[in-house]
């Protein structure tokens, strides 16, 4: 078979009658009749169909091939729903913050070309709408330039340093991956965002599609602690049989990143909690949150939280006292990891992650200058060894050692600027303090994650967070809230709240 037909050329079982063992005929059906045809005209004995059956784009394809006015009927659809998608996006900003919110968390299974991987489809359809929408904009005279100051600078020169290494990659798959799903959608997601200049009722809606997101997985995560049941990722369900305890990943592929979020939505609402009012309410959701987080067993995450607690701690807390706080964990860290090393190895303590920091140092030995390359990492990391091709295990988990063995000293020197330029913005804002140190803490959670599962590029609202402190720098949200209520500008310090 041929990549869109049977080879007709072929006289009927000339191959089966030519060899005395059954034809298996592989490779290319475009459509489910080229299986019929190449088992009564080609004499064969069984078909693979491998690719069609496992690949989301080959199914698509076979299912509007066989049904062209299927296929038409699903154009003119696509196209109308981005139409209308970009029209929303035109008329109501406020929807795009939220929409773009939502949609953060949720990935797609998706299959193509023999690779599996979750995607973050509804994301994508809204980066669709808001391009088609900015596209518009622009031809009509009416687009407003991003105002996202050090914030966007930095963030665009780490972009096109990633996008110039695709030039020497080790990897220009793995690259074009994350440059094409990653960096350049999210990019453009950041920069539209930041040109919103998102008011009071902006931000609340935003907080609470979160924190209803937050619920949900959290009510997901008990019921699979009740059941002792997952609903995908095999490696979890395989962990668990093995465990003295059983952890959930409620609707997320990875229970890390599940932890990740659960860690990002308990600080928002600490930072509701300290800068607005600490209700009963709140108070009780707080604990059933950090609940359904603890059952993931995200040493991450709960890391993250702690770090995000201690930034929203400097806007109510003497600085001395934050600095006492952080030395006191830091020599708590250090005293437990000694205790952990006590007869363990390093990797087995850090779940080997130890191994992974070797392998990325190992990288920057070999290329000390200009990096593996975006995405590089794992093929460098492996590269003279005696399994080049076991790439699986080799994925680094530290995001700092990732961009200096990818991007070199420059990278890294751009990385480091990017998270001072986000951290001046947040202290030097004209947005109000409460909101400024909470979207900071925000921020330093999901930083602090990344030490101990990569993923910050990777994680969109690491860029929605980037892009709403951007554009509060330069605009202070109104006081007009949800239902017409005018909040008053002492409100969001605690000491205003307070007395």
């Amino acid at each position: 078979m041929t990549p869109l037909a049977t080879d007709a050329s072929l006289p009927k079982g000339r191959v089966a009658e030519a060899v005395p063992v059954p034809v298996i005929a592989s490779g290319g059906a475009g459509r489910l009749d080229h299986f019929a045809e190449v088992l009564d005209q080609g004499g064969a004995s069984a078909v693979l169909a491998a690719s069609l059956l496992s690949n989301t784009i080959a199914r698509l394809r076979v299912t509007l091939t066989g049904r062209p006015l299927l296929g038409l009927a699903a154009v003119v659809v696509g196209v109308g729903a981005l139409a209308a998608g970009a029209y929303v996006a035109h008329r109501s900003p406020a929807l795009v913050l939220w929409a773009a919110v939502a949609a953060a968390p949720a990935r797609i299974p998706f299959t193509v070309g023999g690779s599996s991987a979750n995607l973050l489809v509804p994301l994508y359809v809204v980066i669709a709408c808001i391009a088609a929408a900015a596209a518009y904009e622009l031809a009509s005279g009416r687009d407003e330039p991003p105002a996202a100051g050090w914030i966007g600078w930095t963030l665009a020169a780490f972009v096109g340093m990633s996008a110039l290494s695709m030039t020497w990659t080790a990897d220009p798959y793995r690259g074009g991956v994350s440059m094409l799903f990653f960096y350049l959608p999210f990019a453009f997601l950041a920069a539209r965002l930041s040109t919103l200049h998102p008011g009071r009722r902006e931000l609340t809606g935003a907080v609470v599609i979160q924190i209803a997101l937050g619920v949900l997985f959290a009510v997901v995560a008990f019921g699979q602690e009740l059941t002792h049941h997952i609903f995908w990722n095999p490696n979890i369900k395989v962990g668990n049989l093995f465990r003295s305890f059983f952890r959930v990943n409620s609707l997320f592929w990875d229970a890390s990143v599940y932890g990740r979020f659960m860690a990002v939505t308990l600080v928002l609402l600490a930072g509701i909690a300290i800068y607005r009012r600490l209700s009963p309410g709140l108070a009780v959701l707080m604990v059933a949150l950090f609940a359904a987080m603890y059952f993931s067993y995200s040493q991450s995450a709960m890391v993250a939280l702690a770090a995000g607690a201690l930034v929203l701690g400097t806007g109510i807390w003497p600085r001395r006292l934050i600095a006492g706080l952080a030395g006191a964990a830091a020599v708590i860290a250090v005293a437990g990891l000694a205790a952990a090393l006590r007869g363990n190895s390093a990797n087995r303590v850090t779940s080997d992650r130890a191994h992974l920091v070797r392998l990325g140092w190992r990288v920057v030995r070999h290329h000390p200058i200009d990096g593996a390359g975006l995405g590089g990492f794992q093929r460098a990391a492996m590269a003279g060894t005696a399994h080049p091709f076991h790439l699986a295990n080799a994925a680094s988990h530290t995001t700092p050692v990732t961009v200096i063995a990818e991007l070199g000293p420059l990278g890294l020197a751009l990385y480091v600027a990017l998270l001072a330029a986000v951290l001046l913005t947040a202290a030097r804002g004209a947005a109000a303090q409460g909101v400024r140190v909470t979207l900071a803490a925000v921020f330093v959670t999901i930083f602090a994650s990344s030490l101990f599962y990569n993923s910050f590029f990777e994680d969109p609202a690491t860029w929605i967070c980037m892009a709403l402190l951007a554009s509060l720098a330069v605009t202070a949200p109104s006081h007009q809230g949800i239902g017409g209520r005018t909040w008053p500008a002492t409100t969001d310090t605690p000491s205003a709240r307070s007395s």
